[in-house]
């Protein structure tokens, strides 16, 4: 696993990162950061996925938004943006997010292609 940054929605995004294969994006919730997955990277990478868990916006070293915004619509174009980054095109349709609730919820509102799970 490994530290990456990632620059999405006009944010610098730190990530963690390991294997190739179909994205998994793993977003955490209020007050957990990327680390909370540490444990769910094994299994997702012996399966054949890349996977990578960025702190979401103001969660150090992620950058802190300068407008303040934190509302779904925002963090969904976040997510957006980071796939599209992580993914070098539009989001594909072999990929899949674990989240909570309100991370993984907005998101998937805005793109109906992706599979999500939330916990």
């Amino acid at each position: 696993m490994e530290q990456i940054f990632v620059a999405a929605n006009g944010l610098r995004f730190a990530c963690l990162s390991e294997g190739a294969g179909p994205l998994v994006l793993l977003l955490h919730g209020f007050p957990d950061n990327s680390s909370t997955w540490e444990h769910q990277f094994a299994p997702l990478v012996a399966a054949g996925y890349r996977v990578v868990a960025p702190n979401l916006r103001g969660y150090p070293p992620t950058d802190i938004p300068p407008n303040g915004f934190y509302d779904g619509a925002t963090l969904a174009e976040d997510v957006r943006g980071l796939i599209e980054a992580l993914s070098h095109a539009s989001p594909p349709s072999s990929s899949g997010m674990i989240g909570a609730r309100r991370s993984a919820t907005a998101f998937l509102h805005s793109i109906p292609n992706w599979s999500a799970a939330r916990y």
